[in-house]
């Protein structure tokens, strides 16, 4: 599903700061690390032509610390900050830039999974259940007693509120497995994880470690499903698939981009033309009136957001000509 978040892009003024930078804090100098690394993205930026307004909005989001191996994602329109994000794994180098359109392929490769899911943590005295559905909005709720039948039916009508296609079961090994027998699957996957006391706490960690390691793996698989469909309509005569910036590039013209698949390596500095409508983008060589050039790799996937597609990252084997490809939604 779409983020609304980076939809809403489309429509703030540029020019956009992106900056990716490696966040970690793990060892005794981490305070003075991140106090250089913030003054040279300062100085890149201003180098690059950024106002003041934009450079103490982004030191202010990259002043932000948390414990551990992580990176940050900071984009600003002319004015703020739009999106300030810790990062899980660092990026693996480091990105500056300053231009009339956000860069969002690093983030898309690197941010939180969004994926809509519901976990129970259960015992003989109840469960304690949350999620998220697809938009990141938290959902809970408290089963209490040894009612096997009403955590069951609790778990699925939260699950179907925020359309989860995934259910987490922890807790204790009796009434874990009893609850996960009682839940109907209705397409969805159901997953066991490791043991946690509702009482006391313990295991909170390790839990919440096990529930990020199972939605990353959930997006890994969705994201290689679509890149199989996507070779496999490909490779049909009348498939559902398109690759190469023109056709692309007239495929979210005509609003007919279901997920756009990209190549960042692949795609690397080709450009594009976009029109006053960030979904009017054309090849260079059909250029309008009234357009203006800017990076393939900013406009199109912000274009395909706009059109209200999905974006993915892809390399290797399923990278499409020209580092970007598409499944569409009709022929």
């Amino acid at each position: 599903m779409p983020d609304p978040t980076l939809r809403e892009l489309a429509d703030h003024e540029g020019p956009f700061a992106s900056v990716y930078v490696d966040n970690t804090h793990d060892t005794e100098d981490a305070a003075a690390q991140q106090r250089l690394r913030r003054r040279a993205v300062r100085a890149e930026l201003s180098e690059k032509g950024a106002t003041p307004a934009i450079l103490d909005a982004v030191d202010d989001a990259l002043s932000a610390g948390t414990p551990g191996r992580c990176g940050r994602a900071v984009i600003t329109d002319r004015r703020s900050v739009v999106i300030a994000e810790t990062l899980r794994t660092p990026p693996p180098q480091q990105v500056v830039r300053l231009s009339p359109l956000p860069y969002l392929l690093p983030l898309l490769a690197l941010r939180e999974p969004v994926v809509p899911y519901v976990v129970a943590v259960v015992d003989d005295d109840g469960a304690d259940l949350s999620g998220a559905d697809a938009y990141g909005q938290r959902l809970a709720r408290t089963v209490r007693g040894d009612n096997v039948a009403a955590t069951a039916r609790e778990v699925t009508r939260l699950a179907d509120r925020a359309r989860a296609s995934l259910i987490l079961l922890a807790g204790d090994v009796t009434p874990r497995a009893a609850v996960c027998e009682a839940i109907a699957p209705r397409n969805r996957r159901i997953v066991q994880l490791g043991a946690a006391s509702r009482a006391t706490g313990r295991g909170a960690a390790d839990l919440d470690e096990e529930i990020h390691r199972t939605l990353q793996e959930d997006a890994d698989q969705r994201r290689r499903a679509l890149a199989d469909l996507f070779d496999r309509e490909l490779g049909r005569t009348d498939g559902l698939a398109e690759q190469g910036v023109s056709g692309i590039s007239a495929a979210i013209r005509a609003a007919n981009v279901d997920t756009l698949l990209v190549d960042a390596a692949a795609l690397g500095d080709r450009t594009v033309c976009v029109g006053s409508d960030p979904t009017q983008v054309r090849p260079l060589d059909s250029a309008r009136e009234h357009t203006r050039r800017r990076r393939a790799d900013e406009a199109l996937p912000l274009a395909a957001l706009a059109a209200r597609a999905d974006v993915i990252t892809c390399v290797g084997d399923h990278s499409p000509a020209d580092g970007v490809g598409a499944l569409l939604r009709h022929g």
